[in-house]
């Protein structure tokens, strides 16, 4: 017999305004034991210094987790010159000083514009990246060699927004596996000087939004008084996906492919994946088709998660296929 999984099974995403101070799985830990759900997850961590958009997924919405970590990112970052430390941000030792370079508009934008675009990264050494197993940083406080190679990032938008005598605001707009604060370490060394991250936002997270977010202290006390509250701010399980086309289906065939079986009689369409809906509004999972034009599951919610059983309630992320207006 299955073992039973203890806690409520509970199904969406959370958008949360991370903290600085804090780990995202200090903030999964404490939203999961709050809400006792079954199982709650992140869409792409970030460091504890840093704060701003962080998705959390609940249950079903794991399925689709690797599209937020996938996703373009957008951040605002501080910049500080004339030291360097080992974290590459403000919450690491100092390891080395420098002059602080002479700041001004015209050598920003020159400096700015080496990193924009496709390039190659050398990720931090104290970072959760693995090696055997093991995160390279606990690696590192081992005194263990970590064979890091650099790795293929773009850099979509890169723009200052302001300057001081020692410090420099950016906008970052960037693909996945980019470290900011790896950014402002190598724009340290390309202004001949040294450099950190000081200060690290998240406004954006695949399309999820700072004003969508729900900052955590506030949030865990309104859970905490109220058992309905969570229903009122988790966003649906397809809020990941809704940059995928959609494709609307018939009870029987929705329940064909949860149960694994192929669907014929669909025209043949040019796209990879599709978003699968019973009747234009309850999501069920992600549908492909083959060279014939029958639909295959991809990645499919469960029964019990699929819920076909009429008209399914949109959170404040909304929900459903895009109108045809």
């Amino acid at each position: 017999m299955a073992r039973r999984r203890k806690g409520i099974p509970i199904n969406g995403v959370l958008v949360v305004d991370k903290p600085a101070g804090l780990s995202s799985n200090r903030v999964v830990q404490r939203v999961k034991s709050l809400t006792r759900a079954q199982k709650v997850g992140h869409t792409g961590a970030l460091d504890p210094m840093a704060t701003g958009v962080l998705p959390l997924v609940f249950g079903e919405a794991s399925k689709f987790s690797q599209f937020g970590l996938d996703a373009d990112k957008q951040y605002l970052g501080r910049i500080q010159f004339g030291v360097a430390t080992d974290t590459l941000d403000a919450d690491g030792a100092i390891t080395e000083t420098a002059d602080i370079p002479v700041l001004d508009e015209v050598l920003i934008e020159t400096v700015l514009q080496e990193f924009r675009g496709p390039q190659m990264q050398l990720p931090p050494l104290i970072s959760a990246l693995k090696q055997d197993g093991q995160p390279w940083y606990k690696l590192a406080r081992q005194g263990i060699s970590v064979e890091r190679t650099p790795r293929e990032i773009i850099v979509h938008e890169l723009a200052f927004r302001a300057h001081g005598p020692d410090w420099l605001d950016i906008f970052v707009r960037c693909s996945k596996g980019t470290y900011i604060r790896t950014l402002a370490y190598d724009i340290g060394r390309a202004f001949g000087s040294v450099a950190h991250l000081r200060q690290l936002r998240r406004i954006d997270a695949g399309g999820l939004q700072i004003d969508q977010a729900h900052p955590l202290e506030p949030l865990l006390e309104r859970l905490a008084d109220d058992s309905g509250e969570l229903k009122k701010v988790l966003c649906p399980v397809d809020t990941l996906i809704t940059h995928l086309p959609a494709i609307s289906l018939s009870e029987s065939e929705c329940m064909t492919l949860i149960h694994g079986q192929k669907v014929a009689g669909h025209s043949r369409v040019e796209c990879d994946t599709m978003r699968a809906y019973f009747e234009s509004h309850q999501f069920i999972g992600l549908v492909q088709q083959d060279e014939s034009g029958h639909l295959l599951a991809k990645r499919m919610l469960t029964p019990a998660a699929a819920g076909m059983r009429g008209s399914s309630e949109s959170g404040p992320c909304g929900s459903g296929m895009p109108s045809k207006e």
